[in-house]
């Protein structure tokens, strides 16, 4: 991500960070002060020689540069191992190499999107015909009127599931050309002004293209349904039930040190806090026992709203509000769906299989052999008893 803040002092920390001793496949993770329960990984059904050569395996390099791999079952966490590999933070500070553990914060790319998603069901609050439904533009009253012709016909689902039909590239220009609208989008003072005053080439709804704007927009608009600053707010209905209170959210120096933080990039959270938004998932928006999402909106969020997308071809994922629906196509047939980050930073929520797993990576701006899908179907297959 181009042209964000950069917290020194924080990177400092992660380079200083201590080593951390993993246990034994065998054993069951750590337990923290974190909320989290732990068990050993065959109270899941899992095969622990399975998932200790999986763990031997990955520093190999047969995954990629794999930094961390967590595997929660029915709201436990089993499965926990952390890795070395080189890292950056947001694309501008080189971390070099880093030994991984639980303490690290780490990037999550474009999972952001899909936590700002998880923030605008909260904001929303029940009204979700209503909201989908409404034109994006009423909900930027005061700058409509320096919106494109054509947004209004744009409404709050499309923007959720990437067909607002708006001109944006980003698709096809890799994240290190300054042209591509992400990069340029970081470098105005209004993200909200310069995405929503783009011409609509396509009629909403008909077609997927991806952008970051996108996210953004939403990002303004829970700020402006809130009347909070959207770092506030998520600290109040998302971060503090979930335990999570160590996290950075990164924001472009154009928009100024009180600005928005980059809704569809800017997260770093640590794997542990990370793994927690995909429990919320799998549970449908309830952590330990308390509903900090409702139910309806992370059943709308996983809805497959778009059937296929380009970076899924044979059509296992499609998407959602911002999150990726899919159904495995490895004779399963198992519902999945999950979120994506660029470098390998990857939820998978797997329901009857009552699974999350919770990857980080540092394969940034390289484009995707699978790596990370084949180390997924590795945990999958580990699994040989369905409890």
């Amino acid at each position: 991500m181009a042209r964000l803040l950069r917290p020194i002092i924080a990177a400092l920390a992660v380079m200083l960070a201590g080593t951390w001793h993993p246990a034994c496949a065998a054993s069951p993770p750590e337990q923290r002060n974190d909320g989290w329960a732990v068990a050993a990984p065959e109270t899941a059904g899992f095969d622990p020689a399975a998932l200790e050569a999986l763990a031997e395996d990955i520093p190999r390099g047969g995954y990629g540069n794999i930094h961390a791999v967590l595997v929660e079952h029915d709201g436990r966490l089993v499965f926990e191992r952390y890795f070395q590999g080189t890292d950056e933070m947001s694309g501008q500070i080189m971390l070099g190499t880093v030994r991984f553990g639980p303490d690290n914060l780490h990037d999550l790319r474009s999972v952001t999107k899909s936590v700002v998603a998880l923030l605008l069901g909260v904001a929303v609050g029940g009204e979700y015909g209503q909201a989908l439904d409404a034109p994006i533009s009423t909900y930027f009253p005061d700058i409509e009127g320096r919106f494109s012709e054509g947004v209004r016909r744009v409404k709050l689902r499309h923007v959720l599931t990437m067909t607002a039909g708006l001109q944006w590239n980003e698709m096809y220009l890799p994240y290190t050309n300054p042209d591509n609208d992400a990069n340029r989008m970081y470098g105005v003072h209004d993200p909200v002004v310069m995405v929503l005053a783009r011409p609509v080439q396509d009629p909403p709804g008909t077609r997927w293209n991806y952008s970051t704007g996108l996210s953004q927009v939403v990002a303004g608009l829970i700020e402006r349904r809130t009347g909070k600053k959207l770092r506030a707010y998520a600290d109040e209905v998302l971060f503090a039930p979930l335990g999570i209170v160590t996290y950075e959210w990164l924001g472009a120096r154009k928009w100024g040190v009180g600005g928005p933080p980059a809704g569809g990039s800017g997260l770093r959270l640590r794997p542990r806090d990370l793994a927690k938004i995909g429990s919320l998932m799998l549970h449908d928006g309830v952590w330990r026992g308390r509903q900090v999402v409702p139910a309806e909106w992370i059943a709308l969020a996983r809805q497959r709203a778009v059937e296929t997308i380009p970076s899924s071809p044979d059509g296992t994922y499609g998407y959602g509000f911002t999150w990726y629906p899919g159904r495995l196509k490895d004779g399963s047939d198992l519902e999945v769906f999950g979120a994506k980050g660029n470098g390998g930073q990857r939820l998978y929520v797997v329901p009857a299989r009552h699974l999350a797993v919770t990857v980080l990576a540092g394969m940034y701006n390289q484009r995707s052999k699978g790596e990370v899908e084949r180390l997924f179907r590795q945990v999958l297959a580990a699994q040989q008893v369905v409890r």
